[in-house]
Protein backbone atom coordinates (compact mmCIF):
# COMPACT_ATOMS: atom_id res chain seq x y z
CA UNK A 1 0.00 0.00 0.00
CA UNK A 2 1.11 3.46 -1.10
CA UNK A 3 -0.33 6.78 -0.43
CA UNK A 4 0.52 10.35 0.92
CA UNK A 5 -1.09 11.73 4.59
CA UNK A 6 0.52 15.22 3.78
CA UNK A 7 2.03 17.51 1.14
CA UNK A 8 3.67 20.95 1.44
CA UNK A 9 5.34 23.43 -0.85
CA UNK A 10 6.74 26.68 -0.47
CA UNK A 11 7.71 29.18 -2.76
CA UNK A 12 6.95 26.34 -5.93
CA UNK A 13 4.98 27.94 -9.02
CA UNK A 14 2.58 30.11 -7.88
CA UNK A 15 2.38 29.26 -4.08
CA UNK A 16 4.05 31.47 -1.62
CA UNK A 17 3.10 28.39 0.99
CA UNK A 18 0.73 25.56 1.24
CA UNK A 19 -0.15 22.16 3.35
CA UNK A 20 -2.75 19.65 2.70
CA UNK A 21 -3.79 16.86 4.28
CA UNK A 22 -4.85 13.98 2.33
CA UNK A 23 -7.24 11.16 1.68
CA UNK A 24 -6.15 7.73 1.52
CA UNK A 25 -8.21 7.10 -1.90
CA UNK A 26 -9.22 10.08 -3.55
CA UNK A 27 -8.80 13.84 -4.00
CA UNK A 28 -10.26 16.07 -6.06
CA UNK A 29 -9.17 19.41 -7.08
CA UNK A 30 -11.44 22.27 -7.85
CA UNK A 31 -10.67 25.78 -9.07
CA UNK A 32 -10.78 28.02 -12.19
CA UNK A 33 -8.06 27.65 -15.08
CA UNK A 34 -4.55 29.25 -14.03
CA UNK A 35 -5.49 28.81 -10.02
CA UNK A 36 -3.09 26.15 -9.41
CA UNK A 37 -4.57 22.82 -9.41
CA UNK A 38 -2.27 21.21 -12.15
CA UNK A 39 0.48 22.86 -9.96
CA UNK A 40 -0.36 20.18 -6.94
CA UNK A 41 -0.01 17.78 -9.06
CA UNK A 42 3.53 18.40 -10.28
CA UNK A 43 4.41 18.78 -6.82
CA UNK A 44 3.54 15.02 -6.38
CA UNK A 45 5.02 14.03 -9.54
CA UNK A 46 8.29 16.09 -8.72
CA UNK A 47 8.90 14.20 -5.36
CA UNK A 48 8.71 10.65 -7.53
CA UNK A 49 10.44 11.88 -10.05
CA UNK A 50 13.00 14.29 -8.74
CA UNK A 51 11.60 16.85 -11.45
CA UNK A 52 8.86 18.52 -13.13
CA UNK A 53 6.61 16.69 -15.68
CA UNK A 54 6.16 20.07 -17.26
CA UNK A 55 9.16 22.24 -16.79
CA UNK A 56 12.73 20.85 -17.71
CA UNK A 57 14.35 23.34 -16.19
CA UNK A 58 14.37 23.51 -12.19
CA UNK A 59 14.31 27.15 -11.70
CA UNK A 60 11.43 27.44 -13.84
CA UNK A 61 9.59 26.13 -11.09
CA UNK A 62 10.41 28.83 -8.15
CA UNK A 63 7.87 31.27 -7.55
CA UNK A 64 8.11 34.41 -9.50
CA UNK A 65 10.77 36.89 -7.16
CA UNK A 66 11.81 34.25 -5.24
CA UNK A 67 15.40 31.63 -5.14
CA UNK A 68 14.46 29.03 -3.73
CA UNK A 69 11.53 26.34 -3.66
CA UNK A 70 10.76 23.10 -1.39
CA UNK A 71 8.16 20.08 -1.39
CA UNK A 72 8.02 17.75 1.51
CA UNK A 73 5.43 14.90 1.88
CA UNK A 74 4.66 12.07 4.53
CA UNK A 75 4.25 8.73 2.70
CA UNK A 76 2.70 5.66 4.03
CA UNK A 77 4.47 3.10 2.25
CA UNK A 78 3.72 -1.36 3.17
CA UNK A 79 2.62 0.57 6.94
CA UNK A 80 5.76 2.08 7.21
CA UNK A 81 6.05 5.84 7.23
CA UNK A 82 8.23 8.31 5.12
CA UNK A 83 9.00 11.63 4.98
CA UNK A 84 10.55 13.19 1.83
CA UNK A 85 12.23 16.38 1.41
CA UNK A 86 12.86 18.16 -2.17
CA UNK A 87 14.29 21.49 -2.44
CA UNK A 88 15.93 23.56 -4.94
CA UNK A 89 18.72 26.93 -4.31
CA UNK A 90 20.98 28.14 -6.54
CA UNK A 91 21.51 25.92 -8.79
CA UNK A 92 21.66 22.93 -6.45
CA UNK A 93 19.00 20.37 -5.92
CA UNK A 94 18.53 17.82 -2.49
CA UNK A 95 16.91 15.33 -1.94
CA UNK A 96 16.37 13.74 1.59
CA UNK A 97 14.26 10.54 2.78
CA UNK A 98 14.03 10.16 6.47
CA UNK A 99 16.46 13.00 6.45
CA UNK A 100 19.20 11.12 4.97
CA UNK A 101 20.60 12.98 2.10
CA UNK A 102 19.80 10.78 -1.74
CA UNK A 103 23.06 10.64 -3.27
CA UNK A 104 22.09 9.55 -6.71
CA UNK A 105 18.36 10.29 -7.68
CA UNK A 106 18.77 7.38 -10.27
CA UNK A 107 17.94 5.26 -7.14
CA UNK A 108 15.62 7.26 -5.62
CA UNK A 109 13.06 6.29 -9.01
CA UNK A 110 10.39 3.84 -8.55
CA UNK A 111 10.36 4.27 -4.81
CA UNK A 112 6.84 6.19 -4.80
CA UNK A 113 5.88 5.02 -8.21
CA UNK A 114 3.59 7.43 -10.10
CA UNK A 115 1.58 7.26 -12.92
CA UNK A 116 0.16 10.90 -14.45
CA UNK A 117 -2.48 11.27 -17.23
CA UNK A 118 -2.87 14.70 -18.92
CA UNK A 119 -3.79 16.79 -21.79
CA UNK A 120 -0.22 16.98 -23.16
CA UNK A 121 0.00 12.92 -23.21
CA UNK A 122 -1.13 13.22 -27.25
CA UNK A 123 2.45 14.20 -28.03
CA UNK A 124 3.51 10.41 -27.47
CA UNK A 125 1.74 10.14 -30.39
CA UNK A 126 2.70 13.38 -32.41
CA UNK A 127 6.09 14.21 -31.41
CA UNK A 128 9.33 12.76 -32.49
CA UNK A 129 10.75 9.47 -31.17
CA UNK A 130 12.54 10.73 -28.15
CA UNK A 131 9.20 11.23 -26.64
CA UNK A 132 8.31 7.62 -26.98
CA UNK A 133 11.09 5.96 -25.76
CA UNK A 134 10.86 8.84 -22.79
CA UNK A 135 7.79 7.02 -22.26
CA UNK A 136 9.06 3.37 -22.09
CA UNK A 137 12.41 3.87 -20.55
CA UNK A 138 10.23 5.66 -17.54
CA UNK A 139 8.02 2.54 -16.94
CA UNK A 140 11.15 0.50 -16.71
CA UNK A 141 13.30 2.95 -14.65
CA UNK A 142 10.43 3.24 -12.01
CA UNK A 143 10.55 -1.24 -11.85
CA UNK A 144 14.29 -1.58 -12.34
CA UNK A 145 17.07 0.06 -10.56
CA UNK A 146 20.16 -0.83 -12.87
CA UNK A 147 17.75 -0.02 -15.87
CA UNK A 148 18.35 4.01 -15.51
CA UNK A 149 22.35 3.92 -14.26
CA UNK A 150 22.65 1.83 -17.82
CA UNK A 151 20.76 4.04 -19.93
CA UNK A 152 22.51 7.25 -18.57
CA UNK A 153 25.91 5.55 -18.80
CA UNK A 154 24.97 5.03 -22.21
CA UNK A 155 23.79 8.56 -22.75
CA UNK A 156 27.18 9.52 -21.40
CA UNK A 157 29.66 7.60 -23.31
CA UNK A 158 27.27 8.34 -26.25
CA UNK A 159 27.95 12.44 -25.80
CA UNK A 160 31.24 11.33 -25.03
CA UNK A 161 32.02 9.73 -28.79
CA UNK A 162 29.92 12.53 -30.35
CA UNK A 163 32.71 15.55 -29.11
CA UNK A 164 35.39 12.96 -30.53
CA UNK A 165 33.87 12.97 -34.13
CA UNK A 166 33.40 16.79 -33.85
CA UNK A 167 36.54 17.15 -33.18
CA UNK A 168 38.13 14.64 -35.76
CA UNK A 169 36.01 16.58 -38.14
CA UNK A 170 37.74 19.43 -37.12
CA UNK A 171 41.17 18.59 -37.00
CA UNK A 172 41.01 15.43 -39.46
CA UNK A 173 42.56 13.56 -36.56
CA UNK A 174 41.19 10.56 -34.86
CA UNK A 175 42.16 8.61 -31.72
CA UNK A 176 41.23 4.94 -32.76
CA UNK A 177 42.25 3.65 -29.34
CA UNK A 178 39.80 6.01 -27.56
CA UNK A 179 37.24 5.84 -30.18
CA UNK A 180 37.72 1.64 -29.79
CA UNK A 181 36.83 2.43 -25.76
CA UNK A 182 34.03 4.25 -26.37
CA UNK A 183 32.32 1.66 -29.25
CA UNK A 184 32.76 -0.86 -26.68
CA UNK A 185 31.35 0.66 -24.04
CA UNK A 186 28.47 1.73 -25.85
CA UNK A 187 27.97 -2.06 -27.19
CA UNK A 188 27.96 -3.04 -23.55
CA UNK A 189 25.85 -0.46 -21.97
CA UNK A 190 23.28 -0.33 -25.36
CA UNK A 191 22.77 -4.50 -25.55
CA UNK A 192 21.59 -4.00 -21.75
CA UNK A 193 19.16 -1.45 -22.40
CA UNK A 194 17.69 -3.13 -25.81
CA UNK A 195 17.16 -6.00 -23.83
CA UNK A 196 15.35 -4.58 -20.90
CA UNK A 197 13.24 -2.75 -23.66
CA UNK A 198 12.67 -6.32 -25.47
CA UNK A 199 11.32 -7.99 -22.09
CA UNK A 200 9.14 -4.93 -21.19
CA UNK A 201 7.42 -5.24 -24.45
CA UNK A 202 7.21 -8.48 -24.37
CA UNK A 203 4.67 -7.94 -21.31
CA UNK A 204 3.34 -4.47 -21.86
CA UNK A 205 1.89 -5.00 -25.22
CA UNK A 206 -0.88 -8.02 -24.62
CA UNK A 207 -2.20 -5.67 -21.30
CA UNK A 208 -2.03 -2.65 -23.43
CA UNK A 209 -4.07 -4.29 -25.79
CA UNK A 210 -6.69 -6.08 -23.73
CA UNK A 211 -7.21 -2.11 -22.23
CA UNK A 212 -7.86 -0.82 -25.74
CA UNK A 213 -10.33 -3.23 -25.98
CA UNK A 214 -11.80 -2.53 -23.01
CA UNK A 215 -12.22 1.28 -23.12
CA UNK A 216 -13.17 1.32 -27.04
CA UNK A 217 -16.17 0.12 -28.39
CA UNK A 218 -14.64 -0.22 -31.79
CA UNK A 219 -13.52 -3.66 -33.26
CA UNK A 220 -10.05 -1.84 -34.76
CA UNK A 221 -6.93 -3.83 -34.47
CA UNK A 222 -3.62 -2.02 -32.63
CA UNK A 223 -0.42 -2.39 -32.02
CA UNK A 224 3.11 -1.25 -31.03
CA UNK A 225 6.40 -2.72 -32.53
CA UNK A 226 9.80 -2.01 -31.27
CA UNK A 227 12.23 -0.52 -33.88
CA UNK A 228 15.84 -0.68 -33.54
CA UNK A 229 18.96 -0.80 -35.28
CA UNK A 230 19.98 -3.81 -33.21
CA UNK A 231 16.88 -6.37 -33.62
CA UNK A 232 19.15 -7.78 -35.87
CA UNK A 233 23.14 -6.18 -35.58
CA UNK A 234 25.77 -6.40 -33.71
CA UNK A 235 26.25 -2.45 -32.16
CA UNK A 236 29.96 -2.48 -32.07
CA UNK A 237 29.91 -3.74 -35.84
CA UNK A 238 27.36 -0.97 -37.06
CA UNK A 239 29.61 1.67 -34.77
CA UNK A 240 32.60 0.23 -37.25
CA UNK A 241 30.80 0.30 -40.56
CA UNK A 242 29.11 3.76 -40.03
CA UNK A 243 31.86 5.73 -38.87
CA UNK A 244 32.80 7.56 -42.09
CA UNK A 245 28.71 8.86 -41.95
CA UNK A 246 29.57 9.58 -38.35
CA UNK A 247 32.00 11.56 -39.12
CA UNK A 248 30.34 13.63 -41.78
CA UNK A 249 27.51 14.01 -39.67
CA UNK A 250 29.52 14.63 -35.99
CA UNK A 251 27.09 12.53 -34.15
CA UNK A 252 26.65 8.40 -33.97
CA UNK A 253 23.88 7.84 -36.29
CA UNK A 254 23.14 3.96 -34.86
CA UNK A 255 22.62 2.57 -31.42
CA UNK A 256 19.80 2.23 -28.87
CA UNK A 257 19.21 6.31 -28.63
CA UNK A 258 17.40 6.04 -31.99
CA UNK A 259 15.01 3.25 -30.81
CA UNK A 260 11.21 3.90 -31.89
CA UNK A 261 7.64 2.85 -31.05
CA UNK A 262 5.48 2.32 -34.06
CA UNK A 263 2.01 3.14 -32.88
CA UNK A 264 -1.04 1.25 -35.15
CA UNK A 265 -4.32 0.87 -35.76
CA UNK A 266 -5.85 -1.52 -38.31
CA UNK A 267 -1.66 -1.72 -39.56
CA UNK A 268 -1.87 2.27 -40.07
CA UNK A 269 -0.18 4.70 -38.39
CA UNK A 270 -2.65 6.22 -35.20
CA UNK A 271 -1.02 9.75 -35.44
CA UNK A 272 -2.11 9.86 -39.32
CA UNK A 273 -5.22 7.85 -39.93
CA UNK A 274 -6.63 7.39 -35.92
CA UNK A 275 -9.85 9.41 -35.42
CA UNK A 276 -9.54 11.43 -32.34
CA UNK A 277 -11.48 9.24 -30.07
CA UNK A 278 -9.16 6.52 -31.18
CA UNK A 279 -6.07 8.39 -30.71
CA UNK A 280 -7.59 9.37 -27.05
CA UNK A 281 -8.66 5.86 -26.58
CA UNK A 282 -4.83 4.54 -27.44
CA UNK A 283 -3.39 6.83 -25.00
CA UNK A 284 -5.58 5.68 -22.23
CA UNK A 285 -5.15 2.51 -22.95
CA UNK A 286 -1.08 3.09 -22.71
CA UNK A 287 -1.03 4.59 -19.66
CA UNK A 288 -3.72 1.96 -17.54
CA UNK A 289 -1.06 -0.53 -19.19
CA UNK A 290 1.39 1.23 -17.61
CA UNK A 291 -0.40 1.63 -14.10
CA UNK A 292 -0.87 -2.21 -14.67
CA UNK A 293 2.69 -2.97 -15.51
CA UNK A 294 4.01 -0.94 -12.58
CA UNK A 295 1.32 -2.89 -10.14
CA UNK A 296 2.25 -6.09 -10.72
CA UNK A 297 6.18 -5.35 -10.53
CA UNK A 298 6.16 -3.03 -7.74
CA UNK A 299 3.57 -5.76 -5.93
CA UNK A 300 2.43 -1.77 -4.37
CA UNK A 301 -0.40 0.06 -6.36
CA UNK A 302 0.73 3.07 -7.99
CA UNK A 303 -0.14 6.63 -6.89
CA UNK A 304 -2.30 8.08 -10.08
CA UNK A 305 -2.39 11.63 -10.59
CA UNK A 306 -5.47 12.99 -13.42
CA UNK A 307 -5.26 16.21 -15.02
CA UNK A 308 -7.86 18.11 -16.52
CA UNK A 309 -9.52 14.54 -17.30
CA UNK A 310 -12.51 15.48 -18.08
CA UNK A 311 -12.25 17.98 -20.38
CA UNK A 312 -10.31 15.68 -22.01
CA UNK A 313 -12.28 12.37 -22.30
CA UNK A 314 -15.28 11.41 -23.77
CA UNK A 315 -18.67 9.65 -21.27
CA UNK A 316 -17.47 6.53 -22.64
CA UNK A 317 -13.72 6.26 -21.57
CA UNK A 318 -14.45 8.25 -18.53
CA UNK A 319 -17.20 5.79 -17.25
CA UNK A 320 -14.60 3.08 -18.22
CA UNK A 321 -11.94 4.98 -15.47
CA UNK A 322 -14.99 5.55 -12.93
CA UNK A 323 -15.77 1.95 -12.89
CA UNK A 324 -12.24 0.98 -11.88
CA UNK A 325 -12.02 3.40 -9.35
CA UNK A 326 -15.81 2.00 -8.01
CA UNK A 327 -13.80 -1.16 -7.95
CA UNK A 328 -10.98 0.07 -6.35
CA UNK A 329 -8.20 -1.17 -8.98
CA UNK A 330 -6.33 1.98 -8.00
CA UNK A 331 -4.45 3.02 -4.92
CA UNK A 332 -4.39 6.85 -3.85
CA UNK A 333 -5.98 8.85 -7.29
CA UNK A 334 -5.16 12.78 -7.37
CA UNK A 335 -7.78 14.31 -9.75
CA UNK A 336 -7.90 18.62 -11.06
CA UNK A 337 -11.29 19.84 -12.53
CA UNK A 338 -12.78 22.93 -12.93
CA UNK A 339 -16.33 22.25 -11.87
CA UNK A 340 -17.17 20.77 -8.27
CA UNK A 341 -20.74 19.84 -9.28
CA UNK A 342 -19.55 17.72 -12.08
CA UNK A 343 -17.31 15.67 -9.52
CA UNK A 344 -20.04 15.48 -6.93
CA UNK A 345 -22.27 14.11 -9.35
CA UNK A 346 -19.91 11.70 -10.63
CA UNK A 347 -18.47 10.56 -7.00
CA UNK A 348 -22.42 10.12 -5.79
CA UNK A 349 -22.65 6.66 -7.17
CA UNK A 350 -19.59 5.12 -5.22
CA UNK A 351 -20.66 5.79 -1.87
CA UNK A 352 -17.48 3.37 -0.51
CA UNK A 353 -15.21 5.55 -2.44
CA UNK A 354 -13.77 8.29 0.46
CA UNK A 355 -13.38 11.23 -1.54
CA UNK A 356 -11.83 14.99 -0.33
CA UNK A 357 -12.60 17.66 -2.24
CA UNK A 358 -10.63 21.36 -1.79
CA UNK A 359 -10.88 24.67 -3.81
CA UNK A 360 -7.83 26.03 -5.30
CA UNK A 361 -7.82 29.78 -5.65
CA UNK A 362 -4.33 31.80 -6.52
CA UNK A 363 -1.89 30.10 -4.40
CA UNK A 364 -4.28 29.09 -1.68
CA UNK A 365 -5.77 25.93 -0.57
CA UNK A 366 -8.71 25.03 1.18
CA UNK A 367 -10.84 21.84 1.99
CA UNK A 368 -14.47 22.02 1.15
Amino acid sequence: MLYIKNVRFQQFKNYEQAQINLCEQVNCFVGKNGAGKTNVLDAIYYLSFTKSFFNTLDYQNIKHGKDYFSLQANYVKNSLEEHALLSYLKGKKTLKINNNDVKKFAEHIGDYPLVMIAPNDLLLLHEGSAERRKFMDGIIAQTDKFYLNDLLAYNRILEQRNKQLKLFAENNYLDDTLLDTYNKQLTDYGNKVHQKRLAFLQQFIPVFTQYYEKISTSQEQVSIAYESDLANNDLRTLLNQYLSSDIAAQRTNKGIHKDELDFKINNFAVKKFGSQGQQKSFIIALKLAQYEYLKQHNNIKPLLLLDDIFEKLDQQRLNTLLQMIAQEEFGQIFITDTHLNRLKEVFEGMPAVAINYYLVEQGNISKI
